[in-house]
């Protein structure tokens, strides 16, 4: 199954590839400030596969905090919240934000909570690695983070 979507501009589109239905896909709400503050609801399944593709690099934001292990891609111009990647020489990681797909309301599973806190860079590094879906960039501008 194929899942499209894109930030509220269009500046920055989702493709999630993934055999799993919508609604027996598992969906986190990462206890982080940041997520929290976005009331985000991700998607992390390392089977799947995520395309994300900068339509208009300009509006490209990343945004790393904490252990800074991973950038939290941001729309500049509409200020939405796409993903969060974690690269590793030239592979890349990521989770989506469901709410950016056009079809979130089929993922229907509440989200569960997870706090991440206590863990240390290496840790969280090998979890993402592990669990997150791996991901193609697509017009991908080189940024530093900020």
């Amino acid at each position: 199954m194929l899942f499209k979507g894109q930030c509220h501009c269009g500046a920055i589109r989702v493709e999630l590839a993934s055999d799993r239905p919508p609604d027996q896909q598992v969906l986190g709400a990462c206890q982080c400030s940041f997520c929290r503050k976005h009331n985000a609801r991700a998607i992390s399944d390392p089977k799947a596969h995520v395309t994300l593709t900068a339509v208009d690099s300009q509006q490209l934001q990343r945004y790393s905090f904490g252990l800074r292990t991973s950038d939290q891609i941001i729309c500049r111009r509409c200020g939405v919240y796409v993903a969060m990647t974690l690269t590793d020489g030239d592979r890349v990681w990521s989770i989506i934000n469901v709410d950016t797909l056009e079809d979130r309301a089929l993922f229907t599973r509440a989200p569960e909570a997870r706090d991440y806190s206590a863990e240390d860079r290496e840790s969280r590094i090998t979890r993402r690695k592990a669990r997150w879906c791996p991901t193609t960039l697509i017009g991908w501008p080189t940024l530093a983070a900020g």
